[in-house]
């Protein structure tokens, strides 16, 4: 049985395969909410309320050729860890992001904790959008229409921050910028 005929199913409330779906994009989204919040509880919370919102919304998601149920549901994912941070308003340092990422060994193969720092300081200098959409299409390797859909952006501007904020990686950071993703 293919995406759409289970997403159909379950918008008649036969929610038989919806483990499919979940066990589909389960991995990728907490993914990119642990990317987002450095914190393993908070992010597997997150993830859980992102399928029980699917769950519960998929009625509403547009199933024709022209849909993207992956953008969508990264959307509901990116909606939701905004209002976590709404509700929080926590600072995540630098030195405990560097901290977590050594913890889940993402970065076993940097040789020098510095470099990674240089890495997060320069991410930091990021306009927040510009942040957003490289993390979107790096880490989590959606196409550029879905990075559209959800930050709701126009698709050649999306493009357009992605190939200008790789051109203005320092060149002493672009090797381990490099690898950080490659290891992810």
């Amino acid at each position: 049985m293919n995406e759409k005929e289970i997403i159909s199913l379950c918008q008649k409330w036969d929610l038989t395969y919806f483990w499919e779906l979940y066990e589909k994009y389960v991995d990728e989204i907490y993914k990119f909410v642990y990317l987002k919040t450095y914190d393993t509880d908070l992010s597997q919370d997150i993830t859980s309320q992102v399928f029980f919102k699917v769950m519960d919304k998929i009625k509403l998601f547009k199933n024709d050729n022209d849909s993207n149920f992956r953008a969508w549901i990264y959307k509901i994912a990116y909606n939701l860890v905004i209002d976590n941070y709404k509700n929080i308003k926590e600072d995540i340092s630098i030195d405990d992001t560097i901290e977590a990422i050594y913890k889940e060994n993402f970065a076993d193969n940097l040789d020098n904790k510095e470099k990674l720092k240089k890495i997060f300081t320069y991410f930091d200098t990021l306009n927040p959008k510009h942040k957003e959409v490289l993390i979107l299409r790096i880490w989590d390797d959606l196409s550029f229409k879905e990075i559209s859909i959800i930050t709701k952006m126009i698709e050649s501007n999306c493009k357009k921050i992605v190939s200008r904020t790789l051109q203005n990686i320092p060149p002493d950071l672009f090797v381990v910028w490099i690898l950080l993703f490659l290891i992810k």
